[in-house]
């Protein structure tokens, strides 16, 4: 059984992070196997074939390489480690994990997407873009290689995507908008006679971080007595949810009774404005909870809607092998299914379970 599972941290971690304020990042370089420029004894680039992908014997072994949006986020981090522990179980794959210097990174994605084509290394490779259209050229340039193609949690634009020639075989993400939707449930029972309630979402244009504002908005709305009273984009970032959080208690005062967050990161900036204003009567939703959130959790400061990120990659890759061992490899005319992984409410009372499954 092979069992080897190489992660690459693609993360040269420099100490200038501490003059960075609070972003939780860290620089990634492309994956070094493979250098910026096409070394000299490789071919020149030749036109993609027109024949259809061939089916590998069966019991191959795949090698998948796997992009995240950045390794230093606490949410990428988890999504790493628990792929890696699940590929570790299976005897037929091994993956190269990979991520950008951050979540504003997008050229820097970009490039190592490239490398990790030009290297020749990959059976196929799975992907979560940062935003939905800044992996598009390498995902054309993946087809036009013969790669299969599968898209991780953030979803791209399809519709641009397909302008542009591109396809992917497969997607998995959360239900976000389940997410969203558990996030407003949470607030209605916590405030049964309705509140007053604002929502810091993630980077303007972001898929996931659209949808889980909206699964949240949408069911408050729905629902007699409640007012959302602002909704703005945190950018996945930690000082600028402090930041957008603060304003809003200032404007809202005590009308402000409850804060959605679309991630950890920016649940971590809300509830230190929280702390910094005085108001940490304020009702705080997050969404996933890294060990910094689940002691917070514990204390009582918050409640977390948790994804399953390891579930949702592990998914992909899985969607992946299955291309390569039917051949069929996507097409620019074929949208393939969104696969949707469940999350769980973890509060005060439970979330020792997730603790001690650490």
């Amino acid at each position: 059984m092979k069992k080897v599972v190489a992660m690459l941290l693609v993360l040269a971690m420099t100490f200038s992070m501490a003059a960075c304020g609070s972003k939780e990042q860290a620089p990634a370089e492309a994956p070094a196997e493979t250098p910026a420029e096409t070394p000299a004894e490789e071919p020149e680039a030749e036109a993609p074939e027109e024949t259809p992908a061939e089916a590998p014997a069966e019991g191959d072994t795949y090698t998948i390489g796997v992009l995240m949006k950045t390794l230093a986020s606490p949410y990428w981090q988890s999504m790493a480690e628990g792929l890696e522990k699940r590929v570790a179980e299976l005897d037929n794959v091994t993956i190269e994990i990979f991520g950008a210097e951050s979540e504003e990174d997008l050229t820097g994605q970009l490039n190592i997407m490239e490398n990790m084509i030009t290297s020749k290394k990959y059976d196929a490779i799975c992907v979560a873009p940062i935003t939905p259209t800044n992996l598009i050229s390498g995902v054309v340039k993946a087809n036009e290689a013969n790669l299969p193609v599968v898209d991780i949690d953030e979803k791209f634009d399809m519709d641009a995507l397909q302008e542009a020639g591109g396809y992917v075989v497969g997607y998995a993400t959360s239900d976000n908008v389940a997410v969203g939707k558990m996030g407003a449930e949470l607030i209605m029972e916590q405030f049964p006679d309705g509140a007053g309630v604002c929502i810091i979402e993630g980077m303007a244009g972001a898929t996931s971080g659209e949808l889980r504002r909206d699964g949240c908005k949408d069911t408050l709305e729905a629902a007699e007595g409640y007012d959302v009273l602002d909704v703005q984009p945190g950018d996945w970032d930690r000082q600028t949810a402090l930041d957008v959080a603060t304003n809003m208690i200032n404007k809202y005062g005590d009308d402000l009774k409850a804060i959605f967050t679309a991630n950890d990161t920016m649940a971590k900036g809300a509830l230190q404005a929280m702390i910094n204003t005085g108001r940490e009567d304020i009702f705080l939703v997050s969404t996933d909870a890294d060990s910094e959130v689940q002691q917070a959790i514990s204390e009582g400061q918050l409640v977390a809607v948790v994804q399953d990120p390891a579930g949702i990659a592990l998914s992909c890759v899985e969607q992946a092998v299955a291309a390569l061992e039917s051949g069929n490899y996507g097409s620019v005319d074929v949208q393939p299914e969104d696969t949707l992984i469940q999350a769980t409410v973890y509060t005060k009372d439970n979330v020792a379970e997730l603790m001690n499954a650490q």
